[in-house]
């Protein structure tokens, strides 16, 4: 007997729903903090991208924006 019409959506809804499940996980952005964003010229971003080793660079995070974070 074939698979009725409601179950064969229901099957590719959850195939769908565990795809973005799987992509959304990975896309978080993972920050490493190197210490307050004065100690670092010309800027948090530029720092990070150069002398870190962090291609996706970083920026000054909250509270006060005052720690430089670099993007894994």
């Amino acid at each position: 007997m074939a698979p009725s019409f409601p179950g064969a959506v229901f099957r590719i809804l959850v195939v769908a729903v565990l795809i973005a499940a799987t992509l959304s996980s990975h896309a978080a952005a993972r920050y490493v903090c190197r210490g307050k964003c004065g100690d670092f010229l010309p800027d948090c971003d530029s720092w990070c991208r150069t002398a870190g080793g962090y291609p996706k660079g970083g920026q000054c995070v909250p509270p006060l924006d005052q720690y430089c974070c670099c993007i894994e």
